[in-house]
Parts: structure tokens; sequence; C-alpha cells
């Protein structure tokens, strides 16, 4: 049992070795305009998509709302989890519109 718990501290301190040594790489001033530009194009990407998806999902749900007058369960779940879909890519627009905003403080104003 104390060589199990052994393994386990030695695991999560070559973890914590990579973390750290990550955020150290992030976070030079050579590499920050770098990853700005990187993190920008990346979160427009992600915000295209995302209105790829919203579009898809509203025209699943109006299609479905239009065909099915009698449900069985699976269709039921199926629509409810295409709303849960739905909600969590509004959230997704949401966040990547926000960092796309701090991004293009960051670059082009200097904040």
């Amino acid at each position: 049992m104390p060589r199990t718990r052994l393994w386990i501290r030695e695991e999560t301190r070559m973890l914590g070795f990579i973390f750290s040594g990550a955020f150290t790489v992030l976070l030079e001033k050579r590499r920050s305009p770098f990853l700005v530009s990187y993190a920008l194009v990346v979160n427009i990407i992600s915000a295209c998509i995302s209105v790829i998806g919203l579009l898809l999902l509203s025209i699943e749900l109006i299609k479905y709302s239009k065909s099915s007058k009698n449900p069985f369960w699976p269709q039921k779940t199926g629509k409810l989890l295409s709303e849960y879909l739905f909600i969590l890519t509004i959230l997704e627009l949401s966040v990547t519109s926000i960092v796309i905003h701090w991004a293009f403080q960051a670059k082009y104003t200097g904040r």
C-alpha cells in the first residue's frame, strides 16, 4: 500500500514540473506576442465553427418540432440533448467572443 502512494506522489511531482515548465515558457516576454496572435486565430476559428453549429442545431430543432407529433422517448431524449448542445454552443460562442476581445486589446492597444 505505501508503495502505491509513493508512485502517486512521484507522478504528481512530475506533473507539477511539466506544468511549471509550460507556464514558464508561456510567460516569457519574447514569445508573448506570438501566443496572443495564436490565441486570436484559434478563437476566431472556434467562433466560426460555433456559428455553423448553432445554424445546424437551429435547423435540426425547427425541423424536429414541425415533423414530430407524438414522439417516442428516444426522440424526446435526442431533442433534449440537442437543446443542451444548443445552449452549450451559445456559451462557447460567448466565451470565445470575450477571449477574442481580450486578445485584440492585448495585441493592438497593449493593455
